[in-house]
């Protein structure tokens, strides 16, 4: 029986879906998948009996971030019980689990790293490159290179970063799929034209040059019907706050409950995406997963997959272009019905959890 290591979070929540349900189809192929759960966490190893495979989900020592000796340790008697063929890391989780794995291995076990978070984000946040972010750029290069046979990118614009900033050619593109919770399409009025952000505050997600575009359209455009909708927390909240409380068109929801998002992206004419770097959000796979097309900066990976005036309206990260994307719309808002249409299929075609678990078993076959 091969044996597989995931580390990831074992939940059906967000896009860690992806991996709780892959250790279940994979294990249906008489695999053994050792799940190490970050989030939530797991006290007692459970055992799960599939057919012909199995399950067994277990923690870390301790509930915090696993980067101390007693993890490391911990997962070398993980390793040398269950000694795994391959290894699919994800986040902090995976730099144990592959480095361990491909020394006592001697260089035997498949190892696959995630490539999630794009480096240009990270450095638009920062603001600058300081001398300790410079000595964790080299130490990963070394880990993706010593370690990993296999990065895996969501989306093209990750792989080419992965190629820029790291000179790594290991990137492999795996679109990071979405669990379908999908019932109906709200019935929406036409009165206001909802236009929602969801997601985090901070400098690369381009959520304060959206608050100025939207200004201006407003002031130009008093008569029209849109309203924005923001939800979300971060670092620059009381930034945000501030730009948008003299418009009595946007609303500000602060950070919302996980079982509430769907609710918020199924009642909204547009989800608006206005990142200036980001790989492929996981709020746009939610947002058109609920019939709900997007409005999509062009710094994005999302962007490649989607066809700008048939399931999205695409951007330029910038004030200019933003204004010219609401002018757009308000001229062609009878096309919402079919593009919502349109972004559902776009869903269904493209990023299933079954299209995803057939691609990576493949991959790792």
């Amino acid at each position: 029986m091969k044996t597989i290591v995931i580390a990831h979070n074992y939940s059906e929540i967000s896009f860690a879906a992806m991996s709780y349900h892959f250790a279940h189809y994979i294990a249906n192929d008489g695999y053994r998948v050792v799940f190490i759960s970050h989030k939530p966490y797991f006290f007692e190893e459970q055992v799960i009996e599939k057919n012909g495979g199995e399950v067994i989900v277990c923690s870390w020592p301790t509930q915090n971030r696993p980067t101390s000796i007693k993890d490391f340790i911990w997962f070398i008697k993980v390793y040398l019980k269950y000694k795994p063929n391959i290894v699919i890391g994800h986040f902090v989780g995976s730099n144990i689990t592959i480095l361990v794995s491909k020394v006592l291995s001697l260089g035997k076990v498949k190892t696959f790293e995630y490539y999630h978070t794009l480096t240009s984000a990270n450095l638009y946040d920062l603001g600058k490159i300081t001398l300790k972010q410079k000595f964790l750029f080299f130490r990963k290069r070394v880990f993706y290179s010593l370690f990993c046979d296999k990065i895996f990118c969501p989306s093209a614009l990750a792989k080419k970063e992965l190629e820029h900033f790291f000179n790594i050619k290991k990137g492999i593109v795996l679109l990071n799929p979405m669990i379908d919770r999908f019932k109906n399409k709200s019935n929406l009025s036409n009165e206001k034209i909802i236009i929602s952000y969801l997601g985090r505050f901070q400098t690369c997600k381009g959520i304060d040059v959206l608050i100025k575009a939207f200004n201006i359209f407003k002031i130009n455009s008093p008569e029209s019907k849109f309203f924005l909708q923001i939800a979300g927390s971060g670092n620059q909240e009381n930034t945000i706050r501030e730009l948008a409380k003299n418009n009595k068109s946007i609303q500000f929801f602060g950070q919302l409950e996980y079982n509430k998002i769907d609710d918020y992206l199924n009642k909204s004419h547009f989800t608006i995406i206005p990142s200036k770097s980001d790989n492929l959000p996981t709020v746009g796979l939610e947002s058109i997963m609920n019939q709900t097309p997007l409005l999509l900066s062009n710094s994005t990976g999302l962007a490649d997959y989607l066809e700008d005036g048939k399931d999205c309206y695409k951007f330029e990260p910038n004030i200019e272009s933003i204004v010219a994307l609401f002018n757009t719309i308000n001229t062609s808002f009878s096309d919402n019905q079919q593009m919502s249409f349109n972004a559902r299929m776009t869903f269904l075609n493209q990023f299933t959890i079954s299209n995803y678990c057939r691609d990576l078993k493949q991959i790792i076959e």
